[in-house]
Order: C-alpha cells, then sequence, then structure tokens
C-alpha cells in the first residue's frame, strides 16, 4: 500500500464528501444531533476521511480477493466516474423529484458508472457489497436522521447512492494504493 495515496483518499473523503455531505444538510436531507458548523457535525470530515481511505483499501483487497484482472482503468474513465458519482450524491439532495424517482435515476447512474470505469464482475460485486454495507453503516449511526426515511432510517435511494461511489472510489482507490 502506498501512504500518499492513502492520504490522498483520506483527503477526498474529509473534503470533498463533506462538502456534497452538506448539500444533503442544507436540502434537508438529513440532519445531525449536534451540529457545530454550517450544520454539520465536528466528526463527519473525519468519518468520510475514513470512509474514502480505508473503504479504499477494502476494495483493493475485495478486487484481488475476487479475482479482478490487474489492469487499471484508466485515468479519464475514472475522472468521469468520480464525477459522474459526485453528481449524483448533489443531486440526491437537489433533485426535485420524489424518493422513488430519485431511486431510478441514481441507479441508472449507478450502471452507467459501473459499466464506464469497470464492468468486471469483480467490481459488481463490489457495488453490491458497497451498497449493502454502506447504508447498514449509516443506519446503525445514531448521531444523524434524514428527514424521510423509507426503511430503517434510510431513504430508498441510499443503495443506490453508494453504488455509484463504490465503484468510482475503488477504481481510484486501484490507482493511487
Amino acid at each position: 500500500m502506498r501512504w500518499r495515496g492513502f492520504a490522498i483518499l483520506f483527503l477526498f473523503g474529509a473534503v470533498v464528501l463533506t462538502l456534497l455531505d452538506s448539500v444533503h444538510v442544507h436540502t434537508h436531507t438529513l440532519f445531525y444531533d449536534r451540529p457545530v458548523a454550517y450544520g454539520s457535525a465536528w466528526w463527519v470530515p473525519l468519518l468520510m476521511g475514513c470512509a474514502a481511505s480505508f473503504g479504499g483499501v477494502a476494495y483493493v483487497i475485495g478486487w484481488k480477493r475476487f479475482g479482478g484482472p490487474s489492469e487499471l482503468a484508466p485515468w479519464p474513465a475514472i475522472g468521469r466516474a468520480v464525477l459522474a458519482a459526485m453528481l449524483m450524491y448533489a443531486a440526491s439532495g437537489l433533485l426535485p423529484a420524489s424518493t422513488t424517482s430519485k431511486l431510478i435515476v441514481i441507479s441508472i447512474a449507478a450502471y452507467v458508472i459501473w459499466r464506464d470505469v469497470d464492468g468486471t464482475r469483480a467490481g459488481m460485486k463490489l457495488l453490491f457489497l458497497g451498497a449493502l454495507l454502506g447504508p447498514i453503516a449509516e443506519a446503525i449511526n445514531p448521531n444523524f436522521h434524514y428527514f424521510d426515511p423509507d426503511f430503517a432510517r434510510v431513504p430508498i435511494w441510499l443503495p443506490s447512492l453508494y453504488a455509484c461511489i463504490t465503484p468510482a472510489l475503488g477504481q481510484l482507490a486501484r490507482r493511487l494504493l
């Protein structure tokens, strides 16, 4: 593992994912029990940084365990995937649509992102793991709440959002780590 890549992933999560999370705060998608700045809790950058960096390490390990090919995704595909995942993150808060409509839009984006940056069985398995484990991690965190949860404290579109993020940040992690 390359520590520089780990640090880059941590900073990406701490800065970019925290800013995207603030879209959810300001669009009243979610709220924190004890906000300290701009509606967010003090620990959000640490959580997002750890999610991106340690999640990246887990993706790389899973990629090898699931027999993913050794060739790396090209940088332009990774850039498109990360940008598309960030757009879907913002859209999940900003899109003036029902939760079902958000689910459809974000799910289609997740497939397009996976197909563009990955397209492998190993990547699809990891996408499903991310779509399962990410919402579970949010559901068991008692320090923030979604305004309109659909099931187990989370909105129905949240697994699809994780399905967008997993291949994008996972392939970035493969490049950096």
